[in-house]
């Protein structure tokens, strides 16, 4: 089974962050392009402004070694001073862990201070923190949707992209894949990563728009050549399943292992699979268990579809049906539908859990809901290889 990545897997861009880089870019290269040209600045402005640089260039690596204690112990002092750009950034640092304890309570208070007082960069921070429901504020999309509607409005391309997934997925709006289109278009005109990416998509699948696979290739490739790594993904299925461009698959093993190399899941159970079935690499199962199972360990749930294949074959690893029924299960609870079906399977016909006709009827029902079919559930079992889906199911997937 492959995937694209167009899933409640990663889906908004702010928390799917994991490098420094991507990190980097959102938080702060944004500010670059929003602020307006600072007046002149009196002593203590200018005092906190330099404090704010010293730590952005440590945060960055600018010039110097990466240092985040370094970075968040300037961007105190230069918050101590009023410097917004800097409470702000003092508050990502509490809320990632970036040279200091994380502290949900501490960043929310900071960035709220930080929107409060005008920072666009804070206010679509802001959203999020009620698109999630943290914890420290409860879940509420309907709050989102206003944040990122003042964010978008004032010309914040993150702000406009997370409006744009809220209006695809219906997320505290009605859903509008028209209107989704046009913020994730108006967001990818400041070259905005995700937002390139997500236009790639909606030609991909075509949604709000009509389907063009070029066009979604030449998005996907922007994205990429930005460091984006969802979009890297993207562009190996392209190559792999000759979507806008020829079939090459050693090109698509190699955007595969870009994206895995920046720490995107999808990518390495999608390189797991080019090894399993032997597309641009020699055939090696092991080395594809092994991929599966890292893909696996950080939640992904194609990589966790593939592994339980692998564990209920006996492919590469030990047979293990209770094994691959867990891992069925985990899948399936990311949404992923074609862990429906087997999970239907695997409750009419006992494989790794006990028979039980009620649950394999409701996940026989959520798979057909899905578009998938399911065998006959009183028929023989039989083992099955691991499948590939051209498409994946973009049911529950910033």
């Amino acid at each position: 089974m492959l995937e694209n990545e167009y899933t409640d897997y990663e889906h908004m861009e702010f928390i799917s962050l994991a490098k420094r880089k991507i990190v980097c870019y959102n938080y702060f290269n944004y500010k670059r392009c929003i602020m307006a040209k600072e007046p002149t600045l009196s002593p203590t402005e200018f005092l906190a402004k330099k404090y704010f640089d010293i730590g952005e260039k440590a945060f960055t690596g600018d010039g110097c070694p990466v240092d985040f204690g370094k970075a968040a112990a300037n961007f105190a002092q230069s918050a101590k001073l009023g410097y917004v750009p800097a409470i702000y950034s003092l508050g990502v640092c509490y809320l990632r862990g970036f040279g200091v304890k994380p502290d949900p309570k501490r960043a929310y208070e900071l960035v709220k201070q930080a929107a409060d007082e005008g920072s666009l960069d804070a206010q679509f921070t802001l959203g999020h923190f009620y698109f999630d429901g943290s914890g420290v504020v409860e879940q509420d999309y309907e709050k989102a949707v206003e944040i990122f509607t003042m964010s978008a409005e004032q010309g914040h391309p993150g702000g406009m992209n997370d409006l744009g997934f809220c209006y695809q997925r219906g997320l505290g709006v009605e859903r509008d894949d028209e209107k989704a289109f046009e913020y994730f278009s108006a967001a990818a005109e400041a070259d905005f990563p995700a937002a390139l990416n997500n236009v790639g998509d909606c030609y991909s699948f075509g949604r709000g728009v009509e389907r063009d696979p070029k066009a979604a290739f030449s998005y996907y490739s922007r994205a990429a050549h930005l460091g984006y790594a969802t979009a890297m993904n993207n562009i190996g299925m392209c190559y792999l399943n000759g979507n806008g461009v020829a079939v090459d698959y050693k090109l698509a093993v190699e955007w595969f292992k870009r994206a895995a190399d920046l720490g995107n899941a999808v990518a390495v159970a999608n390189l797991g699979f080019c090894y399993e079935t032997g597309r641009g690499v020699d055939s090696d199962i092991k080395e594809a268990v092994r991929l599966y199972t890292i893909s696996a360990d950080a939640e992904c749930p194609s990589g966790q579809y593939n592994l339980a294949k692998c564990y209920r074959d006996g492919a590469g690893v030990a047979e293990n049906r209770e094994r691959a029924f867990s891992l069925y299960r985990r899948s399936a609870e990311h949404g992923f539908a074609m862990a429906y079906v087997d999970l239907a399977l695997c409750y009419s016909q006992g494989v790794g859990v006990a028979p039980d006709p009620e649950l394999a009827a409701k996940y026989k029902a959520l798979a057909e809901e899905s578009g998938y079919r399911v065998p006959d559930l009183s028929a023989e079992e039989k083992p099955k290889k691991t499948t590939t889906a051209k498409k994946p199911s973009s049911k529950k997937n910033k």
